[in-house]
């Protein structure tokens, strides 16, 4: 996903699009581990030859859980650097008239 920030409105809405983004990673996941990971379809009987697979969900399931988990994560901490680097730079912004000479009277 690329993202530019151009002006100070795109800079306020990047962590609700960075949290909409986490948003829809955990629903990826949650689906991921409902239909994907499913141990039924390979039980169907006890003689079936992919029962063996069965077990392999669980695993399949763990890797899923432990790759939304990470993305989320790494979405939320993305969200509070990027309110913090926003909240440093609107600091600078608002410090810079203190450090400039005043300009000349124009007659």
């Amino acid at each position: 996903m690329d993202l530019f920030v151009r002006d100070w409105e795109e800079l306020r809405r990047l962590p609700g699009v960075l949290d909409e983004a986490a948003g829809q990673a955990a629903d990826i996941t949650a689906h991921a581990v409902a239909w994907v990971a499913r141990r039924d379809g390979f039980e169907p009987s006890p003689v079936c030859l992919l029962r063996p697979l069965a077990e392999a969900m669980d695993g399949v399931r763990a890797a899923f859980e432990a790759a939304g988990r990470t993305a989320v994560d790494a979405l939320a901490d993305l969200v509070q650097g990027v309110e913090a680097a926003a909240r440093e730079i609107e600091a600078s912004d608002a410090a810079v008239p203190e450090c400039l000479p005043p300009l000349p009277e124009v007659a």
